[in-house]
């Protein structure tokens, strides 16, 4: 029998779009329902945050999640499931400060990610919510901002539906611990592409030692047009054939010199993409699902 609390709902939230899939069972999964629905008016939802109206957007996106949730229970109840969220990159301000950390305490190091932080916002910093992660080897601090704003609106909407909110994390860390494993010893490179956007970082010894973010492909989607392959690609699990990453290309290169890297010297280069990145993509890429399969 499958309790109601082996239920789970599997959030993405994206600057254009949100989409979710109810899921049950445990530990095999399968797929009850899934739903998507763009954002209104989500051009100004930007990591970098230039719209003078941040309570707007946030309300749009809560509005969004509403319908999203609605949707969803029309084909199964979520309530009393587990709300995970995995936030695109562009909506997380992601860093790695570099220093011999091993010893430090939970205290310093949070101290550490704060400095960086604000270094990064300045006074935006204070809206924030910061955290953290050691990695392998103790020199390499791998550092998340995400706007209390959404966190709030997250929180909110899990109480609304009846859910429980879990895991809320930036796809880079849900896609490093799904296929981290691909990746050779020495120095490698970990992509992830969703929607316009890719977030590209060095690896060293198992350790994210270097981030870089922007735009990844040649051909940007159609403007102003939503239907359901728009909506794929804004939320991240789909390209248009016609669509090719000669960026990620030079995005990569561009991080790898000024980490000091030699491209030839590195031992894998690994994409997390969506449906069709394959073919977009150059030779040198191994690529891998965004969208996680479920039995």
């Amino acid at each position: 029998m499958s309790l109601p609390w082996n239920r789970t709902v599997k959030l993405r939230v994206a600057p254009d779009c949100v989409c979710a899939t109810l899921e049950q069972g445990w530990p095999h999964r399968r797929a009850l329902a899934r739903a998507s629905h763009v954002v209104e008016a989500a051009s100004g939802l930007q990591a970098s945050g230039d719209s003078p109206t941040p309570n707007g957007r946030l309300a749009m996106v809560s509005a969004a999640l509403d319908k999203l949730m609605v949707e969803l229970s029309e084909a199964g109840s979520p309530r009393a499931a587990r709300l995970d969220v995995e936030l695109a990159d562009a909506l997380v301000h992601i860093d790695v400060a570099v220093g011999d950390f091993a010893g430090d305490s939970d205290r310093q190091l949070q101290a550490v990610a704060d400095a960086c932080v604000s270094e990064l916002l300045g006074e935006a910093a204070a809206d924030h919510d910061v955290r953290w992660q050691l990695q392998a080897g103790d020199k390499h601090l791998l550092i998340g901002a995400v706007d209390r704003g959404l966190l709030t609106v997250l929180a909110g909407v899990a109480e609304r539906h009846g859910l429980r909110l879990g895991s809320v994390q930036p796809d880079l860390c849900w896609q490093w611990n799904r296929h981290a494993h691909a990746l050779h010893p020495g120095s490698a490179v970990f992509a992830v592409a969703s929607g316009c956007n890719a977030i590209i970082s060095c690896v060293s010894e198992g350790a994210i030692a270097a981030v870089g973010s922007g735009a990844w492909l040649d051909l940007e989607p159609p403007a102003n047009v939503v239907n359901p392959r728009v909506k794929k690609l804004m939320c991240g699990f789909g390209l248009d054939s016609a669509m090719t990453a000669d960026m990620l290309d030079t995005r990569t290169n561009r991080l790898l010199a000024g980490a000091g890297l030699d491209a030839a010297n590195q031992s894998a280069f690994v994409l997390v993409g969506p449906e069709g990145a394959g073919k977009a993509v150059s030779s040198r890429w191994t690529v891998m699902s965004l969208e996680e399969e479920i039995s």
